[in-house]
């Protein structure tokens, strides 16, 4: 059933996916790793939600349906390691746009944005390497290309975890003064 809506619906389903694994990467963030308890932020948890199913899943489809336009559907592993290398050139970008998104919701001043970006962005892209590197060697080389969202939507939940956690607070676990 998911497959089928999948072909015939990718844009949305993908939205769908990828809000319900930000839903729960920042669920996971929020309740284990921060234990805020009854102090749940449903707002952050909303945003995070937002973020994910109208920015993240949008330019994760267009970038995994352009690697394949621009390097073939071929699953050999040269072909995943050229686009893994697309895709980790636009790596910094991309959490660019999850941190100004991010922060347009909560309608943050340009500066605190741009600050945030010179702090955070750096080391959330060298986590990021190391989490998906490995994660993109199978994605590109086993997984079809129809359910790559979707698996990395799998190893996203965890990954969202992290990115909420490092956008919401500080160096050291401190709550950044919004």
């Amino acid at each position: 059933m998911y497959s089928h809506h999948l072909k015939r619906h990718q844009f949305a389903m993908n939205m769908v996916t990828t809000g319900t694994v930000f839903f729960f990467g920042d669920m996971l963030s929020q309740q284990v790793v921060e234990r805020k308890g009854k102090e749940h932020d449903i707002e952050r948890t909303c945003r995070s939600v937002t973020v994910g199913s109208l920015y993240s899943a949008p330019v994760l489809v267009f970038l995994y349906n352009s690697a394949d336009k621009v390097f073939g559907p071929s699953r050999t592993y040269l072909t995943a390691i050229k686009k893994i290398g697309l895709l980790f050139l636009l790596s910094p970008l991309t959490n660019i746009g999850y941190v100004t998104c991010n922060n347009v919701l909560q309608s943050k001043p340009l500066d605190y944005t741009i600050n945030q970006i010179k702090n955070d962005v750096p080391r959330i892209v060298l986590t990021g390497y190391l989490i998906w590197l490995p994660a993109h060697l199978v994605l590109l080389t086993v997984v079809p290309l129809r359910h790559r969202v979707f698996f990395s939507n799998l190893v996203g939940v965890l990954w969202t975890c992290y990115l909420t956690y490092v956008t919401n607070t500080g160096v050291r676990g401190e709550v950044v003064d919004h």
